[in-house]
């Protein structure tokens, strides 16, 4: 048996190991160069081991030391996750403290959980001003030359080309045109370049590509394609949120466009068929610079659908897509929350050696900025990373992640998109941009023109918050757990996560924009938060406003407010009402007639009568009273 436990440290240094296996681990101040080994102090000898869900306690037999033994290589700062697996068939019994005892000895390193968190050869910088003379080689400002000079620099790329077709006055506006990247040798160390140029006055920012994943935790081992036993699951989602009386307001619009910014999406599922606008996906590849030096580049394929026919999570694009918009009223599977409104695929995800998507910043702000290029009115991003925040010298030297997605998520804002964000699945609390030192940020949902969804618990009917769901930056919380929806090979699966929460969310804000689509993103979020219902779980209103945000959609609720009731006309005769004369009632066998007349209020009237009846063979014309 093996158990993965977990060391927490604000002093991380990234370890090579061996020759190809990066990974991070707690080291604080240890000299730059090649180890054999690794000796780990805990605070204490003594924890808890849970196994099927039961609590053990165990100690180490040899105290708080445990010596890992490796090839490994220092390399420079971080703050991440060490996690040790410990095998536990040599656990040995002792009655008299009622523990085990765990050998340190057998402790290893899991190599396969470790990784980078950025894209080695690649900076992205923003300058306060555009290079004036483009060089491939040089920006042009003497000392950021210098540094690039002593690092095996290769060259400069614009973020913004031809092909990312950008709005040139809103970009400008962002700085969209200022940002570049800089390419390096694979073998160069990214972060002390990062350091040397982070306090550069004409530096706005520069910092990594760093990786981002799919928001989904694993799926519901339940998993059911059968249609009878998936529609009693959907039915109590849709009735906690509302939506059959939402539905009443309006289904949508084609008018307003979702993009689902994912791993693609499986245009063949017959719920999706004629819904899905297949537009190109964004991955790296291999460029080579002089045609010498490799570095990775960006590519693009013509559509954006799954690859591995969903395998390994890659049919993620594709739930979230059936939860937004599954065709309804079709006879088939399950209803989406929006009904014409199309949906437009961009797949912004590449395969790990172990064939599992990422991603990484800059593909999602290349993702961003063509959804909106594409003319949509929302954008879905269940997806995320935590921020990583470099730091040296005691962090007198700062160095923050995710700067570029930040542009384009502004750029977007700018341009009146609103974009709906997973806020993540680690149980933590997060905070909104730029983080403090205590709680990082996760991103996109921690930008303030994102709308950050939390996930509610199905166990509990929708009105508690899931445990694995992230608070602190929540804006508005929605059923994620257990949520039934599309799969690759024309199949149904339910999966559980903050991922499935925020495509109820970018349903509902499409369903507003297509009653009114001069909405502004701020806006969209107001009217959400002014008709959710609220949910309480700790007594306490901030941290309960930490945990839903504004509270639980409620669809019915809020489409009801964006339309006002029908004026009341002005009845003038009016006869056999409370105060009024009683109506001319007829004779037996004789024709007879009388006309009701209305002015005002909203015409074509609907006449209908309440209580008492009609004379025997008499009736009210429901169009002309």
């Amino acid at each position: 048996m093996e158990i993965e436990t977990e060391f927490s440290s604000k002093n991380v240094d990234i370890l090579a190991f061996g020759n190809n296996v990066p990974g991070i681990t707690s080291l604080s101040q240890i000299p730059k160069g090649k180890y054999k080994s690794i000796q780990l102090i805990l605070d204490s000898d003594q924890g808890k081991a849970e196994i099927n869900g039961e609590s053990f306690g165990f100690q180490l037999s040899t105290g708080t030391c445990i010596e890992i033994k490796a090839q490994f290589e220092v390399l420079t700062g971080l703050t991440s996750i060490l996690k040790i697996n410990f095998d536990l068939s040599q656990l040995q019994y002792l009655i008299s403290g009622n523990s085990f005892t765990l050998p340190n000895q057998i402790a290893a390193l899991t190599k396969s959980t470790f990784d980078l968190p950025y894209t080695p050869g690649i900076l992205i910088l923003k300058l306060r001003n555009p290079i004036k003379d483009f060089e491939s080689k040089k920006v042009g400002i003497k000392e950021i030359d210098l540094i690039l000079e002593k690092h095996s620099f290769l060259g400069i790329l614009p973020f913004v080309s031809e092909e990312t077709n950008v709005d040139s006055e809103t970009a400008e506006l962002i700085g969209l045109d200022r940002t570049y990247f800089l390419l390096f040798e694979s073998k160069v160390d990214l972060l002390q370049v990062n350091f040397a140029l982070a306090n550069q006055p004409e530096i706005e920012w520069v910092t990594t590509n760093t990786k981002a994943v799919t928001d989904t935790v694993p799926s519901d081992p339940e998993a059911n394609t059968g249609c009878f036993f998936c529609n009693k699951f959907q039915t109590a989602y849709l009735t906690a949120i509302n939506a059959y009386n939402g539905w009443n307001i309006t289904t949508g619009s084609p008018g307003v466009k979702i993009a689902v910014i994912d791993t693609g999406i499986d245009d063949t599922h017959p719920d999706l068929v004629g819904k899905i606008i297949q537009n190109r996906s964004f991955e790296p590849a291999i460029c080579y610079h002089f045609g010498i030096f490799p570095y990775e580049c960006v590519t693009h394929s013509a559509v954006s659908r799954p690859l591995f026919n969903g395998a390994n999570g890659w049919d993620h694009g594709t739930h979230v897509a059936g939860t937004i918009g599954a065709t309804t009223n079709n006879g088939v599977g399950i209803a989406g929350i929006t009904w014409l409104n199309p949906i437009i695929s961009i797949s912004v995800f590449y395969p790990t050696p172990s064939n599992k998507p990422t991603s990484s910043d800059r593909l999602v702000a290349y993702g961003i900025l063509e959804a909106v290029n594409v003319g949509a009115k929302v954008i879905n991003l269940s997806l995320g990373g935590d921020a990583y925040e470099y730091c040296q010298w005691a962090c007198f030297v700062r160095v923050f992640t995710y700067s570029l997605s930040r542009d384009a998520v502004r750029y977007a804002d700018m341009k009146r998109v609103t974009i709906v964000a997973s806020s993540g699945n680690d149980g933590k609390r997060i905070s909104a941009y730029p983080g403090t030192a205590e709680y990082t940020g996760v991103y996109p949902a921690s930008y303030s023109e994102v709308i950050s969804v939390g996930n509610l618990d199905s166990s509990l009917s929708f009105t508690k918050k899931l445990g694995s769901s992230n608070y602190g930056k929540v804006d508005i919380s929605a059923p994620g757990t257990s949520i039934i929806s599309t799969s690759t090979n024309g199949n149904y699966v339910f999966k559980t996560g903050t991922s499935m929460a925020a495509p109820m969310v970018s349903g509902l804000a499409a369903l507003i924009l297509s009653v009114d689509s001069n909405y502004h993103p701020k806006d969209v979020l107001k009217a959400i938060c002014s008709k959710a219902t609220p949910l309480t779980q700790t007594g306490n209103p901030d941290t309960d406003r930490e945990y839903f945000g504004c509270g639980r959609i409620n669809i019915g609720a809020t489409l009801t407010a964006l339309v006002p009731p029908p004026l009341r006309p002005n009845i003038i005769s009016d006869c056999g009402a409370i105060d009024q004369i009683h109506c001319p009632a007829g004779r037996w066998f004789l024709p007879w007639d009388f006309q009701f007349v209305a002015s005002g209020g909203t015409p074509p009237y609907n006449w209908t009568y309440e209580g008492g009846g009609l004379p025997t063979n008499s009736w009210l014309d429901s169009n002309s009273g």
